[in-house]
């Protein structure tokens, strides 16, 4: 039995990136992708890589324990200590290498933890942390570098790009390990196969969604989501560049605030009150402004050698002038800042919203407006280009990973455990960690794929739920919920999962949005999210505190007004949030993860 502990909170911190997180609410769907092409050679260099079972070919390496600390689930997860995991036993039995103690960071920062644990000398072994902490937490002096050993990462490299591994390091140093890393997409055989897996999905983020009956009645053509639908049910297949066009297209700032205005003009009302043209939650502000800057964030401009961030990043005070003179014009929401969430969900949901970005839960408010009218569908629509760049990101890529693997400096036989862990990268690990080992007798062989003996199981997989006797992955820790899997690093794209046994439904609404937002992601390292102590105080700032002050000033009498308020505002920001200091420290994350570009 793993021990568990869990630090509970005595203190309260400041530090917000959490909240910058849900905000974001990327996602990956990691279970339903791979690499189909980590050779059978990359396997054989991993020390123990047998592809047919867990007895050791040869005498048996000493046990290895390791303890761990999550610094990036608030909660014990289910799978660990699971009595029913099929998984995480075959993999101990072929490793000889185990937990030994999980800890959790409970409600406490990760700053607190890792300095309380310093003190007391008892750093875990193996810490999972949200990428940003990274520096500060090598800055201790008890981490392992792990640049002597990166050859020994065959599988992890398969996947992870050269713009990874430099968010990986600092000052050439490697401090951590990829996990859910996005697949290197400058490896053409990877990148083919990726672009033509019907079955993957990339990192996403959002875009503007247009009620399609407004659209049409204000002369645009498209094709409408209930036609895609059909396409895609009746032939499964990528989404193309004419599922997306939209025509008169919308593909500057002046065409999108046409369309609102178009919307306005229409005079329409639902139940006795007038249509919202645009509404957006008080945390989307800060992706609404690429209609003017490159990002809401770090940015670095290469041409000036200069990063800038939040408030300061160019276009922004034009940005917020503009906001303001829609509130004022009956165009955006006039109380779109104190919207609750059910509030939002109602207005979305009844139709008194013609273009938004975010709904608490957009299927109900979709399904909700298809009742009423068949033809009130959401429609994703392509971001205009900014106004103050030459290109916008909503949201900095992740290309190793949100939360990365950092190794104490006390392990004492760093190699095996790496090699360990490059496993859950090999193409053996994939297929262990997603079906379970053949002896658990959860899957058989039918037409050349693995199936699962118990269809019903498959159903509650499918399905998000579970079977009448309580069932699905996490019960048996399969598809990546085992113990082994949840303090191992994992690969971001596996084609080995149950997903590719049976047949694809397609949804259009989703896959649409993913084609259009994942291109809003930065993937050329222009955008960053804070990745250093200074940085993350001013991202803390920006959220808890920054943020509210401009709102305030969105009600400024006149541009006179708005221009003293906004300097205020903007010094307050610089003065209050470190920002020269932060403005430094990305200055030289940006420069070690564009190093060679």
């Amino acid at each position: 039995m793993v021990k568990t502990k869990r630090i509970s909170s005595m203190i309260t911190v400041s530090l917000l990136l959490t909240s910058l997180m849900a905000a974001c609410g990327n996602n990956n769907n990691a279970n339903e992708s791979s690499n189909a092409n980590a050779s059978a050679s990359a396997d054989a260099n991993t020390d123990s890589a047998s592809n047919a079972t867990p007895e050791a070919s040869k005498e048996p390496e000493k046990p290895l324990e390791y303890s761990f600390l999550d610094l990036y689930r608030s909660a014990k997860p289910v799978g660990i200590d699971n009595p029913n995991d099929v998984v995480t036993p075959w993999v101990e039995k072929k490793f000889n290498i185990k937990l030994k103690e999980y800890t959790t960071g409970g409600d406490r920062t990760a700053t607190d933890v890792l300095n309380m644990m310093v003190a007391a000398g008892n750093l875990p072994d193996v810490v999972i942390v949200p990428h940003p902490f990274k520096a500060q937490f090598y800055e201790t002096g008890q981490f392992a570098d792990l640049s002597e050993y990166k050859d020994l990462l065959v599988n992890m490299n398969q996947y992870t790009s050269d713009l990874g591994w430099n968010n990986l390091s600092l000052d050439g140093k490697l401090v951590g390990l990829p996990n859910t890393a996005e697949p290197d997409m400058t490896k053409p055989d990877l990148a083919s196969q990726v672009n033509s897996d019907i079955f993957y999905q990339p990192l996403n983020n959002w875009v503007p969604v247009v009620r399609e009956d407004i659209l049409k009645q204000l002369g645009y053509t498209f094709k409408p989501l209930s036609q895609l639908q059909g396409e895609l049910d009746a032939n499964p297949r990528q989404i193309a560049l004419d599922d997306a066009t939209l025509e008169p297209a919308i593909n500057t700032f002046e065409d999108f605030e046409k369309l609102l205005y178009q919307i306005k003009d229409l005079h329409l009302k639902v139940d006795g009150k007038e249509l919202i043209p645009l509404e957006m939650p008080d945390w989307g502000a800060y992706h609404f402004s690429v209609l003017f800057s490159p990002t809401g964030g770090w940015y670095y401009d290469k041409a000036a050698d200069k990063v800038t961030g939040y408030l300061d990043n160019p276009g922004m005070k034009e940005y917020y002038q503009t906001l303001a003179k829609w509130m004022k014009d009956g165009i955006l929401d006039k109380n779109w800042l104190i919207n609750k969430p059910e509030q939002a969900q109602e207005k979305i949901a009844s139709g008194r919203v013609a273009v938004t970005m975010w709904a608490p839960d957009m299927t109900a408010a979709r399904n909700a407006l298809k009742a009423k009218n068949p033809e009130a569908e959401m429609h994703p629509i392509n971001w205009p280009a900014p106004k103050y760049a030459e290109k916008s990101y909503v949201d900095a890529a992740s290309p190793a990973g949100w939360p990365i693997f950092m190794i104490n400096k006390n392990v004492k036989d760093i190699p095996r455990l790496l090699k360990y862990f490059d496993w859950f990268y090999s193409e053996e690990g994939k297929d262990i960690t997603a079906w379970g080992p053949e002896e658990a007798g959860l899957w058989e062989m039918k037409d050349g794929k693995k199936v699962f003996k118990d269809e019903k199981l498959w159903e509650a997989i499918r399905d998000t739920k579970k079977t009448e006797d309580g069932k699905n992955q996490e019960y048996y820790g399969i598809l990546g919920t085992s113990e082994s899997s949840i303090t191992a690093p994992a690969p971001g794209y596996n084609n080995k999962t149950p997903y590719y046994s049976y047949p694809i439904k397609l949804d259009a609404y989703d896959r649409l949005h993913i084609y259009l937002s994942n291109p809003k992601i930065s993937y050329d390292g222009s955008v960053l999210p804070a990745m250093t102590g200074a940085s993350s105080e001013t991202n803390g700032y920006y959220w808890s505190t920054a943020r509210q002050k401009v709102a305030q000033i969105l009600s400024a009498k006149s541009d006179a007004a708005f221009d003293k308020q906004w300097d205020e505002v903007v010094n307050d920001f610089k003065q209050k949030s470190n920002y020269d200091a932060a403005v430094q420290e990305m200055k030289k994350a940006f420069d070690n993860v564009l190093s060679g570009k």
